[in-house]
């Protein structure tokens, strides 16, 4: 199968960078659940009422209803989670994620997103498979965390279908290459406005990769990354400018993105733009920068 000139990133992330999508899926792990002014009661403990012990557990986190104690929170969490609820138990591994409350535990976390996904809970199925991917907490094993990535994936979890297309596209540890499949994941979190998911499908369409090639799309592609604020995204807009790249040429227009990627640390777009802009002339550069000074205006 023929794979594109321009290799889609795969690096290992460190558990604090997917930290940020946990705190995110805990919060819409338990996002239709109300609480009122839930105060601990002896009765709800005895009488092992999970989803009650659960709330508590909530409300303690939280603040609502009575004082913020992310140690109490960890403990009711827990007695809910052993009961096997698995919005606790998802949260519990937040906990052991972050250490909030507990001493952080990447093994313990891994714990208990595992039970949690076991029992079908999304964003427990993806992180889980992030973690068994990225070697938090574990050995990197990216076979099975391709299983719980198609999981999460299934239910239709934008994140996990990305991870899962870069996962079959870079075919490594143990996961066999496979770029029509690759694809089809990238395709369907495309279809979710997932803008890393749209950069890294420009780049197949771009190379012919599955797909024929085509210069038009892999233009469309990278700009829905590049307004969705990829910076990546930015930099490919910008290269496709400047090489006539499925657009027409337009040095004003290359030197905008490749400067807006730039500013904010994109290294391929600071390299290319050093190289580029000698060839412009000043008022192109002018107009370039007065574009870039807009753009930065905008919400």
């Amino acid at each position: 199968m023929k794979s594109p000139p321009i290799m889609i990133f795969g690096k290992p992330l460190p558990l604090h960078f997917l930290l940020g999508s946990i705190l995110v899926l805990s919060g819409t792990a338990h996002a239709d659940d109300k609480v009122t002014d839930a105060k601990p009661n002896h009765a709800t403990l005895e009488q092992n009422n999970s989803e009650a012990i659960f709330q508590l557990g909530k409300a303690c986190a939280n603040g609502t209803g009575m004082k913020q104690d992310d140690a109490k929170a960890f403990e009711y969490y827990l007695k809910s989670a052993e009961l096997g609820n698995l919005k606790a138990q998802h949260n519990l591994g937040v906990l052991y994620a972050k250490g909030t409350g507990v001493k952080q535990d990447e093994k313990e976390a891994l714990r208990w997103f595992r039970k949690a996904a076991e029992q079908g809970a999304m964003l427990s199925q993806h992180i889980y498979g992030c973690m068994l991917a990225e070697g938090n907490g574990t050995e990197r094993n990216a076979v099975e965390a391709a299983v719980w990535l198609r999981k999460a994936g299934e239910q239709g979890f934008a994140e996990a279908q990305f991870r899962l297309g870069l996962l079959y596209y870079l075919g490594e540890n143990g996961v066999t290459q496979d770029l029509p499949e690759a694809l089809k994941w990238l395709e369907k979190a495309v279809a979710q406005n997932h803008v890393s998911a749209a950069n890294n499908l420009g780049l197949m369409y771009e190379g012919g990769a599955a797909v024929k090639q085509s210069g038009s799309e892999a233009f469309r592609l990278f700009q829905i990354a590049a307004r969705g604020g990829n910076l990546k995204g930015q930099s490919n807009v910008g290269r496709c400018y400047s090489l006539g790249l499925g657009v027409e040429k337009d040095p004003v227009q290359a030197y905008r993105w490749l400067k807006r990627a730039s500013n904010k640390g994109e290294v391929t777009a600071t390299n290319l733009l050093a190289d580029f802009q000698q060839g412009l002339s000043k008022k192109q550069i002018a107009e370039g920068e007065r574009l870039v000074a807009e753009d930065e205006k905008l919400p």
